[in-house]
């Protein structure tokens, strides 16, 4: 487990949700500071080895961004970054999907070796400042109902985040009709928005629903966006280190945690958590969805 998730953990456990949010605010800095100076010293060593020094990762919220992160960022050398203006941006707004990236932004990350994950929508200002940049971009997103899902059980429990006070105390079936009124339809736009406007020989889009069914082909699809090593022994040891159970202290996956990170690693669940109200409202706010992208044939789910 990381020293942020360590603190996190605490945070959420012994601070009120005001306590908390102005922890994370504070940190902001300090961490992104300690987050350069590895990155620096990571080129300093192994920058040679590597064609393309910045990796971006543009992810729906919930959809396994993190699981990717921790395995592409293992590669030596490389060290997680984000930036302090989205950090502060997600903290104040619970997110950062609808955040347009900096003018300059890849411009600090000279002499670094950095794999920043943000999830940030695909808007044509954001897609040009990649196309500028000369930076390879992996897109990931998911089912929008297990999205939900997830969301709701993550959310109710971390007392910063910007959408809190909407979730906590809330059963699960009032949890999933907030975010079918308040974040739904912004989410379906989100994927919407990087289908239409990447950069098809610059990036790569994904669905964790694959990455669940064959991490192998996914690592190595992503390994070669990066240009990265990706020979079997490789591949089989980043999937193999960053797996289900090690990632969530031991528990095989479809065991769930409703106060961990790492919840339930499977596709699909929401069928075990949709209601028939909770069924309407999807249906109603992004129905259409879920056909575009070949997740239902119709709306008689």
């Amino acid at each position: 487990m990381s020293t942020t998730t360590t603190l996190e953990n605490l945070a959420r456990k012994y601070l009120p949700p005001s306590g908390a949010r102005l922890a994370k605010r504070f940190a902001v800095w300090p961490r992104y500071r300690a987050q350069a100076k590895a990155c620096r010293e990571g080129f300093r060593v192994h920058g040679q080895k590597y064609t393309q020094h910045v990796l971006f990762v543009a992810g729906l919220p919930k959809s396994g961004t993190t699981w990717l992160e921790r395995m592409i960022s293992s590669y030596p050398g490389f060290h997680e970054l984000l930036i302090p203006e989205v950090a502060a941006h997600e903290l104040a707004t619970g997110g950062s999907h609808d955040y347009e990236l900096p003018d300059n932004m890849f411009e600090r990350f000279k002499d670094m070796l950095v794999l920043t994950k943000m999830h940030v929508h695909g808007s044509p200002h954001n897609a040009d400042v990649l196309k500028r940049a000369g930076v390879r971009y992996a897109i990931l997103f998911r089912d929008l109902r297990d999205v939900a899902v997830s969301n709701y059980f993550y959310v109710r429990n971390t007392p910063w985040h910007g959408d809190h006070p909407h979730y906590a105390g809330k059963n699960v079936e009032d949890g999933l009709l907030v975010f079918a009124e308040r974040t739904l339809a912004p989410y379906a736009d989100w994927v919407r928005s990087w289908n239409k406007n990447r950069d098809p020989n610059a990036s790569v889009i994904l669905r964790y629903e694959q990455m669940l069914a064959d991490p192998r082909s996914s690592v190595r699809q992503i390994a070669e966006l990066f240009d990265l090593p990706r020979d079997e022994e490789t591949i089989q040891s980043l999937v193999d280190r960053f797996s289900f159970k090690n990632m969530s202290g031991g528990r095989d996956r479809g065991q769930q945690s409703t106060t961990q990170f790492v919840r339930k690693g499977v596709a699909g669940d929401w069928v075990n958590h949709f209601t028939p109200r909770v069924r309407d409202a999807f249906k109603q706010h992004a129905g259409d969805f879920f056909i575009e992208f070949g997740y239902e044939k119709d709306l008689n789910w």
